[in-house]
């Protein structure tokens, strides 16, 4: 290595010790949050949400036995010694039960008229199963349908169909949504979603209708 090698290496060097100097207070506080942040993730993960979880699952299973035995008022607010799933809903969203509890409030809210806030709980909840993310898509659009946003309810009813393929759910939710967009007047989506049904579920207890629908949305247009 020649001197002038040597030199430019040797400012590299005491640049890159310079700069920690520089940088040093910030550098170890940074470290410092990095662990912190580990530490976070870790007793939220293993600590916190266990416990969480754990507090929950007895107003649950009561709220769920209520809602089994058609009590909704009581499954829904609770009985005065265990919470109502909206409580539960609330406290514990962030949970599995909680989540859990955001569906059976937003089914009873539903249920009893109450769309908006119906809406507000279906739209906190994920479902990881298929078949039941179809089914809490078409609630969400029966809230759009009811509250006379058929547009969206249509449109809502179609993701709901495209969400499992199958015999079950996919021709329910293009039933329900050729009948909100004839509601929006949007014919035309009308049928094509009743012509879904008749093209790939043809052995659906839907498709036995098809035909008739179809043409009742024909004779619409043509008015």
């Amino acid at each position: 290595m020649n001197t002038e090698e040597q030199t430019t290496e040797n400012k590299g060097i005491e640049s890159l010790i310079q700069f920690f100097e520089k940088h040093k207070k910030n550098a170890i506080t940074a470290g410092i949050a990095m662990i912190v942040l580990a530490c976070a993730i870790y007793y939220y993960n293993d600590v916190y949400a266990p416990e969480k979880e754990m507090e929950a699952a007895d107003s649950f299973f009561m709220a769920e036995r209520y809602f089994g035995l058609d009590s909704m008022d009581k499954a829904l607010m609770g009985d005065g010694v265990h919470l109502g799933m909206i409580d539960i809903a609330d406290e514990f969203g962030s949970t599995k039960i909680g989540n859990q509890a955001s569906y059976y409030a937003g089914r009873i809210l539903l249920d009893q008229g109450k769309f908006e806030e119906a809406l507000d709980y279906l739209n906190a909840v994920s479902m990881d199963d298929e078949i039941m993310a179809a089914q809490l898509i078409t609630l969400r659009g029966d809230c759009y349908s009811e509250m006379e946003d058929y547009e969206k309810a249509g449109k809502t009813y179609m993701n709901a169909a495209s969400k499992r393929d199958n015999e079950l759910t996919a021709p329910y939710a293009l039933m329900k949504a050729g009948a909100a967009f004839e509601e929006a007047g949007s014919y035309n989506a009308a049928a094509d979603a009743y012509r879904e049904i008749e093209e790939s579920y043809p052995n659906s207890r839907q498709a036995e209708l098809v035909k008739a629908l179809v043409a009742r949305v024909k004779a619409k247009q043509a008015n």
